[in-house]
């Protein structure tokens, strides 16, 4: 996987700072035309700071669905008492 990071060839916008494939003419988040850095070190940071945003968009999504499951976990739970009180009840009337 490291051999194939080295072969692909970024540039980051100067615009909106968007990494592009060297062979864009434009960006393809913003459509400039202009200049484009293609200083490793930036190229290498905008990415960094990318990859960081998506794990930490991925550990907040994540985040969110255990607290959804447990919802429903909990409203199943009182469902599931509710309706056996119910039943028991409706079973055997005082």
């Amino acid at each position: 996987m490291g051999t194939v990071m080295r072969d692909v060839r970024l540039k980051i916008c100067d615009l909106c700072g968007a990494p592009n494939l060297m062979e864009n003419t434009e960006c393809h988040v913003c459509g400039w035309r202009g200049h484009f850095s293609t200083e490793p070190a930036t190229v290498r940071s905008v990415i960094e700071v990318a990859r960081k945003l998506q794990m930490h968009e991925a550990a907040r999504q994540d985040s969110g669905l255990r607290s959804l499951r447990l919802w429903f976990v909990e409203a199943w739970a009182r469902f599931q008492g509710w309706f056996y009180r119910r039943r028991r009840s409706h079973r055997f009337p005082l």
